[in-house]
């Protein structure tokens, strides 16, 4: 990954889409939902389970034919994402709080309550 200056990051954020994720556990008639492409569906006849934009899910829980539902979000208006915590060979504990465009080296500790935010670079061990 190319390395990020205060301007590329200032940038980043100022022109990336403001998103707002989220996860919604739902219950209803989920065959007649209409859902829209870019919004992620695991769906049985009456429960599912949704992941999208928070735009784009919340006309769908309006339908008559949701009976109800709980959503999850951990974000509003967010422009950079949360990092894919796979793909470092690092220990990282739950409750740390990573951005995306971070760099985590090899063996690495990142402990619960650790924010690192993007940009940031973490060296090995």
């Amino acid at each position: 990954m190319a390395k990020l200056d205060a301007h590329d990051i200032i940038r980043t954020i100022a022109e990336s889409k403001k998103k707002t994720p989220v996860k919604v556990y739902v219950k209803g008639d989920l065959n007649s939902l209409d859902v829209p492409s870019n919004v992620e569906t695991y769906f049985t006849d009456n429960v599912g389970v949704m992941f999208g934009d928070w735009a784009d899910v919340e006309p769908i829980l309006k339908d008559s034919s949701v009976e109800s539902y709980h959503l999850e979000n951990d974000g509003r208006n967010t422009g950079v994402a949360m990092v894919d915590k796979k793909k470092f060979n690092a220990r990282i504990e739950p409750g740390a709080i990573i951005r995306d465009q971070v760099e985590i080296g090899d063996n690495a500790v990142v402990m619960m309550g650790a924010v690192i935010n993007i940009g940031a670079e973490i060296g090995e061990g």
